[in-house]
């Protein structure tokens, strides 16, 4: 009878200002106590913790690690989005690299790629991507970054390369980062997930999460949209962020910054979730709000067309009036509301953790199965 290995050290990098920390927090939690196993070897218990970087998570993320019960710990360094040049990139990349091996990692997931190539080579290490400056400039500017940001880019394309593997959460994104980087190593699409918001009664509203101070989240167009809006149009997100002026809209009810289950208690309620990004990898408030029977009102963009193609209406991201229209049609249609409310809930099971646990850990065994044959190998 097979019997169980030590457990699995398994290291998912983190940030605690965006989505990364809701997809690392949620993954780690799927995978804890899952088994993993390599060829003939004996299966190994799945242990993962959380190495985070740049601001500190707040007291209620740090209750959401406890509760889910995955360890987390933390560098004081900043993001590789955050740093100013390669040498402070290098200095966040070898602070993490200390933290991984004091963690005595066996396998380590990277969400910043540009940190990976820092890792110790011996390390079978993954770049999950999530965005990048290069593929943002080119959705929301139409052009390549700044000379100023140059190193950036090469800093992403070279943890891409060196990874053993590397995960994008849409074919759109892949395809994005494909056509700047080049083939990338072992490229897997694994799409995100979302634990599943239980649906409350409707309230005749728009909603719309993002981090405002992004100009990807096209708040101007979406605030000139809801003048004149048949229903209110309520924002949840910081409208100031790093590096950036705070915008000021006027049109649409600013909720601030909701903590996440004050966040999905309102898409619980809302009967419309609105989404006009002009750069979206996958976009996992999309699927919260529809996983709660919300309507969806999405840019026709490539990701959300893959994703949520045939159970949205799809609007032009500059037009503000097409926007107020497809808002107001659905208002004035209560049972087209009601049909793209039911496409989305049923489109969104579809985007299940267990199913996201399964493609990671086929993908950590290709990975784990290379590394011991190359072991192998180098044995005289």
């Amino acid at each position: 009878m097979r019997t169980l290995s030590p457990p699995l050290t398994l290291v998912i990098t983190t940030d605690a200002v965006g989505g990364v920390w809701r997809y690392a927090l949620d993954l780690a939690g799927t995978l804890k106590g899952r088994a993993l196993a390599v060829a003939d070897e004996a299966p190994q218990v799945v242990e993962p913790l959380l190495i985070g970087l740049g601001p500190r998570p707040s007291e209620a993320q740090r209750d959401e690690a406890y509760e889910a019960g995955v360890a987390l710990d933390w560098i004081d360094r900043p993001l590789d989005w955050q740093v100013e040049g390669p040498e402070a990139l290098a200095d966040s990349g070898r602070a993490l690299a200390a933290a991984v091996t004091a963690a005595g990692a066996d396998l380590v997931q990277v969400n910043n790629p540009p940190l990976l190539p820092f890792l110790p080579a011996h390390l079978p290490r993954i770049a999950a991507a999530h965005s990048c400056l290069s593929t943002w400039w080119q959705a929301v500017r139409g052009e390549a970054p700044p000379l100023n940001l140059a190193w950036h880019g090469a800093a992403t394309a070279r943890g891409l390369a060196a990874a053993d593997a590397v995960i994008s959460p849409s074919h759109a994104f892949a395809a994005a980062m494909t056509a700047i980087y080049g083939a990338l190593p072992d490229l897997a699409v694994v799409p995100n997930a979302a634990v599943p918001v239980m649906a409350g009664r409707k309230r005749q509203v728009a909603l719309a999460a993002a981090r405002w101070w992004d100009p990807a989240k096209n708040l101007a167009v979406l605030d000139a949209a809801a003048e004149g809006a048949l229903w209110p149009v309520e924002i949840a997100g910081p409208l100031e962020g790093p590096g950036s002026g705070a915008p000021c809209p006027v049109h649409v009810a600013h909720l601030g910054s909701l903590p996440h289950r004050a966040l999905r208690a309102r898409m619980a309620e809302a009967a419309i979730f609105v989404s006009l990004a002009l750069y979206e990898p996958f976009g996992l408030s999309v699927l919260e709000a529809a996983g709660a029977g919300a309507a969806l009102v999405l840019s026709d963009i490539p990701t959300h067309r893959e994703l949520w193609d045939d159970c949205a209406c799809f609007v032009d991201p500059h037009d503000p009036q097409a926007v107020r229209n497809a808002l107001d049609g659905l208002v004035r249609d209560p049972a087209a509301l009601g049909r793209m409310g039911l496409l989305a809930t049923t489109r969104a099971a579809s985007f299940s953790h267990a199913r996201q646990a399964d493609a990671m850990l086929a993908v950590y065994g290709r990975v784990l199965a290379r590394h011991t044959a190359d072991r192998g190998d180098a044995v005289p």
